[in-house]
């Protein structure tokens, strides 16, 4: 059996699908039962979403042709929206741009409500990270649930406990300058990640909170990146507010390990990996309490409805002040983590390539 997979978004520092894809592929370096071919263009730069389209539809249908390949796993984005001869396997996150297509800038808006139902509807299968995804793609796009088999993503093997906090925390501020203790978010800065509830809430924390943590936001700026620089000057927090940019796996794990709190604001999330990564660190995480994130969380987080500032702040308040809150859901968040590994992830993935070339 012939599988492609499209790499595409491994070519430039990865965020979600880009992990995703990596750790897929990583797993599979020892599998010689399938003649695994790997895509990518030759530029080594983000595409913009023309050049994407131009990838998915003619340059890496033609790959998959002249390679005869049996399957064409596309891991994240849109794939050929015409049928074809190979059988098309596509990992569907999320809905965002269905769902929330005003937290999208234009064109971004009309690949995911365009470009990505073209691909499922098309596709042979689907691999989705949740049951909530799994549920919008049903009731959105009407594909059958018989073709949809939910696949859970986890966190990489680099994100652990780490015990000896002193030089975890010492290598931090070698790496970055940083100084603990602070509280922690991480995610791309757009609006559907909802760090203006964050910031807000922040603010209405004690002035010894204040005093003590800081905020440290570490993520790409994304188009939604001036609302929030807005919202840290009119809310006064310039000061308090750390932002970290993208960084390296290394500097993340210790960011998380030497976070005091963890904090997920966001709208809505096909997966929500950042709450797995801080789980397997062991940094208490408070979460929304929306779309998949509970599925996720299984009660190992503190949640909260993503537009109430004062839980937020009574959570982040509760956790600051109590060692015993601290440690049960460090605790709690650690033994979640156990249940989602990467080799889990790419056996169930592999069933699915060897039920897809035998059925359909």
């Amino acid at each position: 059996m012939k599988v492609a997979i499209d790499i595409q978004s491994t070519i430039v520092k990865p965020t979600g699908i880009g992990y995703y894809t990596k750790n897929l592929i990583d797993e599979y370096k020892n599998h010689d039962e399938v003649d695994f071919y790997y895509y990518k263009p030759a530029q080594q730069q983000e595409f913009n979403t023309l050049e994407r389209m131009h990838w998915e539809n003619i340059v890496l249908r033609s790959y998959a042709s002249r390679d005869k390949v049996d399957i064409l796993h596309i891991t994240g984005f849109a794939g050929p929206y015409i049928n074809t001869k190979f059988k098309k396997i596509t990992t569907v996150h999320d809905l965002i741009g269905m769902l929330y297509p005003q937290n999208l800038a234009l064109v971004s808006r009309f690949y995911w409500q365009k470009c990505l139902p073209a691909c499922v509807r098309t596709s042979d299968f689907i691999i989705s990270d949740s049951e909530n995804t799994k549920k919008d793609l049903v009731s959105m796009l009407n594909f059958p649930s018989n073709k949809i088999e939910v696949v859970h993503l986890a966190a990489a093997k680099e994100f652990c406990y780490i015990k000896d906090k002193s030089h975890c925390c010492k290598r931090l501020k070698e790496l970055t300058g940083l100084e603990n203790p602070f509280i922690l978010s991480v995610s791309t800065i757009e609006p559907r990640k909802n760090f203006s509830v964050l910031l807000k809430a922040y603010s209405l924390c004690s002035e010894e909170i204040k005093k003590e943590f800081k905020i440290v936001i570490v993520g790409k700026k994304g188009w939604g990146f001036p609302q929030v620089e807005k919202d840290v000057k009119g809310l006064g927090l310039e000061k308090n507010i750390i932002f970290l940019n993208y960084v390296d796996t290394e500097t993340l794990v210790l960011l998380y390990n030497c976070a005091s709190v963890f904090v997920f604001p966001s709208f809505y999330e096909g997966f929500g990996l950042p709450v797995l990564e801080a789980f397997s660190c062991g940094v208490p995480v408070i979460a929304s309490d929306t779309s998949s994130i509970p599925e996720v969380a299984q009660g190992a987080a503190l949640l909260f409805a993503p537009n109430d500032i004062e839980l937020l702040r009574d959570h982040m308040s509760e956790i600051i002040k109590s060692d015993d809150i601290q440690k049960d859901l460090s605790a709690r968040g650690i033994d979640r983590a156990k249940d989602f590994n990467w080799e889990k992830t790419a056996e169930k993935t592999l069933d699915i390539y060897k039920r897809v070339y035998e059925r359909y």
